[in-house]
């Protein structure tokens, strides 16, 4: 849990509210345990690390959760790290993963302005469109 701690508190501002929708600096401790404890079954998490031992570094996570009907899907690579398809290749090892253990569809929320995961998301050929409740944000999904 202290590494997935580091880890979003590592992200720059902006990165952190991209991937988490305004969270400030320090994560609250339920939200933590939340990202820690997957069932293996309603969620799954994929970290890429770099390191060993105590030096061990998450530089990037994908994740999904929820019903296996529609699952939500989300990454986040440190900033670093970002732009050299850890992201991509994370995302893809979980969309086969999910499709392995009967999940259907991934969808995800996406501010508007957030252009790096927008990319990412038409490179996973993910349909995209704007929200019809909210122009701020993106709606991506697809059929696994």
């Amino acid at each position: 849990m202290e590494r997935d701690r580091r880890f979003i508190k590592s992200l720059s501002d902006s990165s952190r509210y991209n991937r988490m929708m305004g969270l400030s600096r320090e994560p609250p401790a339920e939200l933590l345990h939340q990202l820690t404890h997957v069932d293996y079954t309603h969620d799954m998490a994929l970290v890429a690390v770099i390191g060993a031992g105590e030096a061990e570094t998450i530089i990037a996570v994908a994740r999904y959760g929820g019903n296996p009907d529609a699952c939500e899907f989300a990454v986040a690579v440190a900033d670093q790290w970002q732009r050299r398809g850890v992201g991509t290749a994370l995302s893809l090892l979980l969309f086969d993963y999910a499709k392995l253990h009967g999940v259907r569809r991934m969808h995800a929320i996406i501010f508007a302005r957030n252009y790096r995961m927008l990319k990412l998301a038409e490179y996973l050929h993910m349909t995209v469109r704007r929200s019809t409740y909210d122009d701020t944000v993106v709606e991506a999904w697809r059929t696994l």
